[in-house]
């Protein structure tokens, strides 16, 4: 899966011309493979656009907020965003667990009001750049990933994204990448969890090393940030990927 992550950024224009880009580019077959994750405030006009333009790319919100907490101001919880056309949510995305502090009681309610809701989920985990030179990438991760124990999920995806290299365009090398997605997948695999749909990885991803980490059999997907706002840059990595 190739998931566009547009952050805080974009316009209705933008848009626009980003999913008419998609449906010049990509045939309905690797449509299939992407899944767009624009500021919440576009997904309904998304989610138009989709329709309209006959496009088979998914949709999926960058953030959830618990639908235990109904009177919370300007909160978003799992119904509102599959009304209007949401099938994934990120939850756990490093920006968030550093910037708000979102730690693991919280995530564990996102997680349980997109379960609610029947929404996919794309959970982020990853270790700062202290973590990784403490060697502690590991024990880290799992410490992220044991709430997933807690929480009946439909079908989810591990985005492991080192913080070390998000926007830094600094990219893991390939033996690294390899190493952390079998640990994962180990861990995961334990849980015995149903709809466990793989690991992608984000990190400063670009179309000059996508085929590359794709390579690895342990990765399934890639979370694309900056490189997702340009359509011809996004195209070009799933394009790269799927050549023979």
């Amino acid at each position: 899966m190739f998931i566009a992550n547009w952050k805080m950024n974009g316009s209705l224009t933008m848009l626009e011309e980003w999913l008419k880009g998609v449906g010049k580019t990509l045939n309905k077959s690797l449509q299939k493979q992407c899944l767009l994750c624009p500021p919440v405030c576009f997904l309904s006009e998304a989610s138009n656009l989709i329709s309209k333009l006959n496009l088979s790319i998914s949709l999926g919100a960058q953030n959830i907020d618990p639908s235990s907490i109904s009177s919370l101001t300007g909160g978003i919880d799992g119904s509102m965003l599959r009304s209007i056309g949401s099938e994934f949510v990120i939850i756990g995305h490093s920006e968030r667990r550093d910037i708000f502090k979102e730690g693991d009681s919280l995530l564990l309610e996102k997680l349980k009001s997109a379960s609610e809701e029947g929404l996919k989920v794309v959970f982020c985990i990853g270790e700062s750049l202290s973590e990784k030179e403490q060697n502690q990438t590991l024990n880290i991760l799992r410490q992220q990933l044991k709430i997933i124990k807690k929480v009946e999920l439909n079908e989810f995806m591990i985005a492991y994204e080192p913080v070390w290299a998000i926007g830094t365009g600094n990219t893991a090398n390939i033996d690294y990448i390899d190493k952390i997605h079998k640990e994962i997948i180990d861990e995961v695999t334990s849980y015995q969890k149903e709809g466990f749909l793989g690991i992608c990885y984000g990190g400063s991803v670009d179309s000059s090393i996508s085929k590359d980490i794709l390579s690895i059999k342990g990765v399934q997907g890639l979370l694309i940030g900056g490189a997702s706002l340009e359509c011809e840059e996004f195209c070009n990595i799933v394009l790269t990927n799927n050549r023979n």
